[in-house]
C-alpha cells in the first residue's frame, strides 16, 4: 500500500511540475510576443520563429494552438511580405501546418499559392503531390486527384515522389481489401 501512495504522489509531483512548465512557456510566448512590432518585417520573422520553436520544443506533442498562432504568423507574413523569396517556404510550410489541423481546403490554398507563385521553386513539387494526396485521400475526389497526381509526374518527372505518385494512381479510389487482393495475387504470380 505504501508503495502506491508513494507512486500516487511522485505523479501527481511530476505532472503539476509538468502543468507550471506550460504556464510559464505560455507566459513567455506572450511576453516574446507582445514585445515584438508586428507591423515590422523583423517583428513578423520573430513571431513566426518563436511559435516554430514552440511547436518543435516537444516532437512527441502537437500542440493544436501554437500550430494555430504559427498559421496566423504565416498568413501575417504571406500578406504583408510575400516579395521575399522565404514567403514561399512559409507557404508550403501552411499548408503543412493546414494538412495537420485537418483543413484540407486551406492546405490547398496555400499550396495554390506557392505553385502559382513559383512553379519552379524547390518546393513546388512536394506542394504538387501534397495538393494530390489530400485531394485524393482525405476529399476523396479520386478522378481528380488521379489528374493531380499526373500532373505532379508531368511537371517534376526527376522528382523523389513520382513513384509514389504512379503507385497512388494505381491505388486511387480502392479499397484496402481491394489493395491487399491486388498484393496477393501479385505474389502469386512471382
Amino acid at each position: 500500500m505504501k508503495n502506491y501512495l508513494f507512486l500516487s504522489v511522485f505523479i501527481v509531483i511530476l505532472y503539476s511540475c509538468g502543468s507550471t512548465d506550460e504556464a510559464k512557456k505560455i507566459e513567455i510566448t506572450q511576453t516574446e510576443v507582445e514585445g515584438n512590432d508586428l507591423n515590422t518585417y523583423e517583428g513578423r520573422v520573430n513571431e513566426i520563429a518563436l511559435y516554430t520553436k514552440l511547436i518543435y520544443d516537444d516532437s512527441l506533442v502537437f500542440n493544436k494552438e501554437y500550430a494555430e498562432k504559427l498559421l496566423n504568423a504565416y498568413d501575417k507574413f504571406i500578406i504583408h511580405d510575400s516579395y521575399y523569396n522565404v514567403s514561399k517556404e512559409y507557404m508550403f510550410k501552411a499548408g503543412e501546418i493546414c494538412k495537420a489541423l485537418d483543413r484540407p481546403n486551406d492546405a490547398i490554398k496555400y499550396f495554390n499559392m506557392l505553385l502559382e507563385r513559383d512553379p519552379k521553386d524547390e518546393l513546388a513539387g512536394s506542394a504538387l503531390f501534397y495538393k494530390a494526396m489530400i485531394i485524393g485521400d482525405v476529399l476523396h475526389d479520386d478522378e481528380l486527384a488521379k489528374v493531380t497526381y499526373q500532373e505532379f509526374i508531368d511537371k517534376y518527372p526527376e522528382h523523389p515522389l513520382v513513384e509514389s505518385a504512379k503507385a497512388s494512381i494505381q491505388l486511387q479510389g480502392k479499397t484496402l481489401e481491394e489493395i491487399v487482393k491486388g498484393f496477393k495475387e501479385k505474389e502469386k504470380n512471382v
